[in-house]
């Protein structure tokens, strides 16, 4: 086999700003490849069960007969379009892959898809009256809401994999376009880490704080730390309970002023809030955000006063905005990196479909982790959640289940927000835990079009010499 040596056009290649896709991929060596934007309008294009959303572009003269199909794609009705590569090696996609990711994550998807959601109106009534009914009331509503509805098939749940189909498609063409069979690139985490686990709680009530210790006593005896996001001006917050918890290591995010969808009810709300969140965050020493019941306005997202924010799930059909970005990697909205939730709500998983087992978090974790992205568990301290002791104990499962996986990178969101901020911008590349990863070809009847393989546990060779007096500082690994 062929393999793709150290990028010879490094220099070339630092003007020129590298798309998203490119960017989440990180190969070492770049090419060209024609898949230039479609002058038709963006629709729905699938090869076999996985689905995209992008312009197509018009049919082209083939070159000839002779041209190697790589990847057919329907279209609605009868119509297909081909990507081939031609006989003198140039790869041609009918699409662009930018758009088709960026439709991915910033849930452009959503306004094709016929998203079964309630309406503006029946928000507003629902949250008027939130408070004058019980919680029972609504969690019966919600559960008749689920029974009675037809399971989306866009984006699946709880995993869909139309980011990683369109990453691996991404990079048989880019082996293709290079005559190629295998290639390095910039693996996705510190060191040989697999996958990267975090661990995020949202705080909705001044009770639910006083019981995030206790959730911390759990997780610092199995050796985790994880994040507690706090609501800012709804409720009374004990800082001595916040200082205890960074103290520990802990770290703490903002979940809003308020828990409820004020922030993104329109653009006016969402600018004199600013000010606010911006103090909050402040005050807490908040570097991430979640915004209250996920509700998102993907387009604001980057005005927030914060580094990261970690509202948008993956695929999550149960909130009140459902949707999903269709990854299970980080990415970047303007300045604010985005940590997607990858893992089932608590409150979707125990008390809206009542799962008793935690079998449903282990396979998705196992699932994520064999794909190398980020298991992000979203979760709550308050009573109603894991506040409650049989929902506690089984988030215990997934902790005693979790601890033992040794390939996992436990971290803050913060340390793998800062990672992925360097990552994306190429930082890491004179990094000592930068290793690199392998893009392998598959064979032509695979839908999985490459392999994706880690740094061996045994690599040493790095992006940068040893010696190199230049390293920009490293990020700890913690275990």
């Amino acid at each position: 086999m062929k393999s793709l040596s150290a990028p010879s056009d490094t220099a070339e290649r630092a003007d020129k700003p590298l798309r998203g896709l490119e960017r989440l991929l990180r190969p070492l060596e770049s090419v060209a490849i024609d898949a230039a934007p479609g002058s038709e309008s963006r629709t729905w294009l699938s090869a076999g069960d996985w689905r995209l959303l992008a312009s197509p572009r018009s049919r082209v003269d083939e070159a000839s007969r002779s041209s190697v199909e790589i990847e057919r794609f329907r279209l609605e009705g009868a119509r297909s379009l081909r990507a081939f590569q031609r006989p003198d090696g140039r790869v041609y996609v009918p699409f662009d892959l930018e758009e088709a990711y960026s439709n991915y994550i910033t849930e452009a998807w959503s306004e094709e898809a016929g998203v079964r959601k309630l309406s503006e109106s029946q928000l507003r009534l629902y949250y008027r009256l939130k408070g004058l009914l019980p919680r029972r009331f609504w969690l019966t509503l919600r559960r008749t809401f689920i029974r009675l509805g037809k399971p989306p098939s866009f984006p699946a749940w709880p995993l869909e994999h139309g980011v990683e189909r369109l990453l691996r498609f991404y990079a048989l063409c880019l082996l293709l376009e290079r005559g190629c069979d295998e290639a390095s690139f910039a693996w996705f985490w510190p060191g040989t880490r697999r996958a990267a686990l975090v661990l995020s709680h949202d705080v909705e009530t001044e009770a639910g704080l006083e019981l995030a210790l206790e959730l911390a006593d759990l997780e610092q005896e199995r050796g985790f730390r994880s994040s507690f996001n706090i609501v800012g001006a709804q409720y009374e917050i004990d800082m001595g309970i916040v200082r205890e918890l960074v103290g520990r290591g802990f770290e703490i995010g903002l979940h809003g002023l308020q828990h409820d969808r004020s922030l993104f009810s329109s653009r006016a709300e969402f600018e004199r809030q600013l000010p606010g969140l911006a103090e909050a965050a402040r005050h807490l020493g908040a570097q991430g955000f979640r915004s209250p019941s996920t509700y998102r306005v993907v387009d604001w997202l980057q005005e927030l006063p914060v580094d990261y924010d970690c509202t948008i799930p993956h695929s999550d059909p149960y909130e009140p905005q459902p949707g999903g970005c269709c990854t299970f990697w980080p990415f970047m909205l303007g300045r604010i990196v985005e940590l997607p939730y990858t893992l089932p709500q608590d409150h979707a998983l125990f008390t809206l479909l009542r799962r008793r087992s935690v079998s449903l978090w282990l396979e998705q974790s196992e699932a994520i982790e064999e794909r190398f992205g980020l298991i992000q568990v979203l979760s709550h301290p308050d009573r109603g959640y894991l506040g409650d002791a049989d929902k506690r104990a089984l988030y215990v499962e997934l902790l005693d289940a979790l601890a033992g996986r040794e390939q996992l990178w436990k971290a803050l969101p913060r340390e793998v927000a800062a990672w992925w901020r360097r990552r994306d911008a190429g930082q890491t590349l004179a990094a000592p835990e930068q290793l690199t990863g392998t893009i392998r070809r598959l064979g032509e009847s695979s839908s999985e079009y490459v392999l994706l393989e880690p740094p061996s546990p045994s690599a040493e060779t790095m992006l940068a010499p040893a010696h190199s007096s230049s390293r920009q500082a490293s990020i700890s690994v913690p275990g």
